[in-house]
């Protein structure tokens, strides 16, 4: 309820962080609430870097006809919570004045644990464990592993089977 007093009171919000949180607030409030200005800052190359190139481009392409104000390949260091705060600096040197935040940057990964577990050989560079189309780990017969600790990038349809990655 908070958030959405927040959201209410502001003229001008920032969002940091162009994934599916980042991108899925930045049009609802562009839905909702139509003559707030919105700016999202996003490290990234493209939005919603983890679909596809055309996906991500027909994102960019909406939130644009909402009047959303996407910055790409920039970050944006925001101090603290304090709501005094109303004028951010990206890393280009670009000033966004905004009445409200949000910070939707994705948590460092905790797997770091695994590396001394029995699947420390199981983990890719990123320390996400890799799996098969069914969620097994690679090589291994009765190890499952699901959500942002895998390897999965994309939604896998397999026959019947529908794992959506969230």
């Amino acid at each position: 309820m908070a958030e959405n007093a927040k959201i209410k009171s502001a003229s001008s919000i920032l969002i940091v962080g162009g994934g599916p949180t980042g991108v899925e607030l930045a049009a609802e409030i562009a839905v909702d609430f139509p003559d707030k200005k919105v700016t999202i800052v996003h490290k990234g190359v493209r939005l919603l870097e983890y679909i596809g190139q055309k996906a991500s481009s027909k994102t960019l392409k909406w939130l644009k006809s909402k009047k959303v104000d996407v910055k790409l390949e920039q970050s944006v260091e925001v101090r603290s919570s304090s709501e005094e705060n109303k004028t951010y600096e990206t890393s280009n040197g670009e000033t966004i004045e905004a009445d409200a935040h949000f910070l939707c940057t994705g948590k460092p990964l905790g797997s770091a644990w695994l590396r001394e577990t029995l699947v420390k050989d199981d983990l890719d560079a990123d320390g996400r464990i890799k799996v098969d189309e069914n969620l097994r780990v690679k090589g291994r017969s009765n190890i499952f592993a699901i959500g942002d600790i895998t390897d999965v990038q994309v939604s896998v349809i397999n026959q019947n089977k529908i794992i959506l990655v969230i």
